[in-house]
């Protein structure tokens, strides 16, 4: 469904945290916001701001905002609830503990229940604050509703987990227990495989932040992390609640960490994330390379967050983003990015199905920890050269909002399942993060040959029937934890004519660490092969193949040995199964992908993106065998390596048209001939600058310099485009 405009611009004030600017300096600073070409910004509708003494609500700040939005015709999304660790705003106002004795977050349990430091934080499970606070987002949604300036409500600034044990936050979470157990002696076999654990009363039960040989069993552990995922999620829908109470219109949106939080919640009218990058860096000298730079954005998980039921499934919002630099300020040295950089970077936003692009900020705070950081502006108000650059990408987008508010992913039928859901016993066991970047290596190498997949969880796999969402191949690089249910799903899967892809070690427990003895659990007839031991590779290759970490010792049963390792045992075994197939993988293979030395460094050797070839070569084999061709092919290209710095994009538009987006995401120029197949008549919608304009013809010829881009419609082949 088409937005009315495609929103872009910033957050400016008021600000929930440390001085804005003054508002006698408001009036200038909106009116060249407007001048600029930007059409949004953000605020914040702050609980210690507003009330500073019990009952007394000064409104006058936000007032003042909403007056010069209207004055020069912008519109306006309100944080309206919690930010961070907070249910509502970031500071609570003092008085909540004074007067009405709102408990304090208790993230240990030993921690002190006294007011002991200027800064404290509540627990939101607390039935009076949160009264308290649906209270006052009562009277402020009603004083801003039916401002025709509105433009949506955000319910949770970047929500974060904040563990808390008081007694509320227990006795929520013995209820939680209660609901899924049932009785005392359930919970206690579940809970009993480290050492026997019994319980007189639901009194007794506490939760076990951490698993080990001392502190306790996996059970416990997964349940309570699990109960504060859902607790966090409720939290959310809770303020969305409060805001329906009174405004049951406007959009409520979500204001994720990052877009690998893309799933979340799920209520919300509309996906929204912030996307840093700078952060990530901290105090080192270098920064990311402009390979690296895309994947740290993390937007491949955005599909993840694909609600079916909304009025625009696949659309997001990009609430945050690095405006401008980062001088002595917030823990980080200095660094910044280009003004065709951060454009270029938004683009590919949008090519990702982002609905919105806001900065943060657009003009600095004046005090304390973020005071001249992040500004789209200089710190005096005035216009810089990355506001006119921002403000030039603005006017494009707004001009084509039809196009740009429209557009849905031409889906390749290749997807990848994000082994993510595992993370909580992955950190129990201690290699949280180290694999995580296998499913980003192999995303990348299906790009450089055309194909790109999306990311796939396991709530959509449970809620989807997998040959409805169009997957003709599904890539599981790393999943060492399969539920009885996943087995199944993917045995149907497969049945039905699909392929899976895995890797090794795969199958080897269930995701509540109960060991399979026979691996792949519940499915050595589905691989053609069982495992029974797991060795360190001490060659690099599995088979021809770069591998690493981790060589599977198996026996076929009845699958084909497609290649062995060194020592002549299996490490490539495929099966036929129903109407598809599987290829399992006796190594890792995914992460071995590693084609630039990472910003973060691990113990896993780089290779040439020559000698990636190979697995790049495995990978076409696989996908020509299941029908899956590539999007786009290189008639002509500078060099080989260009093709890991490009970043293409097919879209489908309403009307039938192609909406292909070009990206030169690197710090170089880049010269090459692209060929779409299926596609003609291509027409320019618009280039990085006119001298970057391709060249259309039988094959479309590409000059863009550094962090340059082209987007292009076409019409499919035998096709009207109408």
């Amino acid at each position: 469904m088409m937005q009315e405009i495609f929103p872009v611009g910033a957050t400016y004030a008021p600000l929930p945290k440390a001085t804005e600017v003054d508002p006698s300096e408001w009036p200038r600073d909106l009116e060249n916001f407007a001048k600029l070409g930007l059409n949004t910004f953000r605020l914040f509708l702050c609980w210690d701001r507003i009330e500073r003494e019990p009952g007394k609500r000064d409104f006058s700040r936000v007032d003042l905002a909403f007056d010069l939005a209207a004055r020069n015709h912008l519109r306006v999304i309100v944080n309206v609830g919690g930010t961070f660790t907070n249910l509502q705003a970031i500071y609570p106002p003092r008085h909540l503990v004074y007067d009405e004795h709102c408990t304090l977050l208790k993230p240990k349990p030993d921690s002190d229940e006294e007011l002991r430091f200027n800064r404290f934080k509540l627990c939101y499970d607390d039935p009076r604050y949160q009264e308290l606070a649906r209270e006052f987002l009562h009277e402020a949604i009603a004083r801003y509703k039916d401002r025709p300036e509105l433009l949506a409500w955000s319910g949770w600034n970047e929500p974060r987990l904040a563990e808390c044990f008081c007694r509320h936050t227990v006795a929520l979470y013995r209820k939680w227990l209660e609901r899924k157990y049932g009785d005392l002696e359930t919970l206690a076999k579940a809970w009993s495989t480290e050492f026997p654990v019994r319980f007189r009363t639901w009194e007794d039960v506490n939760p076990q932040p951490e698993a080990s040989f001392e502190a306790g069993g996996y059970a416990p552990f997964l349940d309570w992390q699990k109960f504060l995922a859902e607790n966090r999620t409720a939290k959310f829908n809770l303020v969305r609640s409060w805001i329906r109470e009174v405004d049951p219109v406007t959009p409520v949106i979500s204001h994720l960490c990052g877009p690998y939080d893309a799933d979340i919640f799920g209520e919300e009218e509309i996906l929204g994330t912030s996307v840093y990058t700078i952060h990530a860096q901290g105090k080192s000298s270098t920064g990311f390379t402009p390979y690296e730079f895309v994947s740290r954005q993390n937007l491949t998980f955005i599909t993840e967050g694909r609600r079916r039921e909304r009025r625009d499934p696949e659309g997001f919002w990009v609430v945050e983003t690095e405006a401008g630099p980062v001088s002595w300020v917030h823990d980080l040295v200095p660094r910044s990015y280009s003004p065709r950089q951060m454009n270029a970077r938004d683009l590919f936003y949008t090519a990702h199905g982002a609905r919105a692009i806001l900065r943060w900020l657009y003009r600095s705070r004046i005090s304390d920890a973020q005071a001249g950081e992040f500004n789209l502006v200089g710190w005096d108000g005035r216009i810089t050269k990355r506001a006119e650059e921002f403000g030039r990408l603005a006017r494009f987008l707004q001009e084509n909002t039809t196009i740009f508010s429209t557009h849905t992913a031409e889906f390749s039928g290749v997807a990848i399942l994000d082994p993510r859901d595992c993370n909580a016993i992955a950190f129990a066991e201690g290699y949280r993060g180290r694999y995580n970047d296998a499913i980003l290596r192999l995303y990348n190498a299906l790009l450089h040959i055309g194909v790109r997949a999306e990311f796939r969880n396991t709530r959509q796999l449970r809620e989807d029937a997998l040959e409805l969402d169009g997957i003709r191949v599904l890539f599981l690089p790393f999943r060492p934890c399969v539920d009885p249910w996943m087995a199944e799903k993917l045995r149907a899967f497969v049945e039905a004519g699909g392929v899976v892809i895995a890797e090794s070690p795969f199958a080897l427990k269930n995701t509540t660490g109960i060991h399979y003895e026979i691996t792949p659990g519940l499915m050595t007839d589905l691989f053609g092969v069982q495992v029974f031991d797991l060795e360190k590779l001490k060659e690099s290759t599995c088979g021809a193949l770069p591998a690493y970490d981790f060589k599977a010792v198996a026996e076929p049963k009845g699958g084909n040995v497609e290649a062995t390792f060194a020592d002549g045992t299996p490490a490539i075994i495929t099966n036929r199964y129903g109407k598809g197939g599987t290829v399992l993988y006796l190594s890792q293979v995914s992460a071995a992908y590693q084609i630039e030395k990472p910003f973060y460094p691990n113990d896993i050797p780089v290779i040439s993106y020559e000698d990636g070839q190979t697995f790049r070569n495995e990978l076409s084999r696989r996908l020509s065998a299941a029908g899956i061709a590539p999007g786009w092919e290189f008639e002509e290209i500078d060099r080989e390596e260009t093709r890991k710095y490009l970043q293409i994009f097919r879209r489908n538009l309403p009307d039938g048209r192609k909406l292909l987006f070009v990206l030169n995401m690197d710090e170089n120029p880049h010269c090459f001939s692209l060929h779409f197949p299926g596609i003609e008549q291509l027409a320019t919608l618009g280039a990085s600058s006119e001298e970057e304009r391709p060249a259309l013809g039988s094959r479309t010829r590409f000059d863009l310099a550094p962090w340059g881009w082209a987007v292009l419609t076409g019409v499919s082949a035998g096709g009207d485009g109408k």
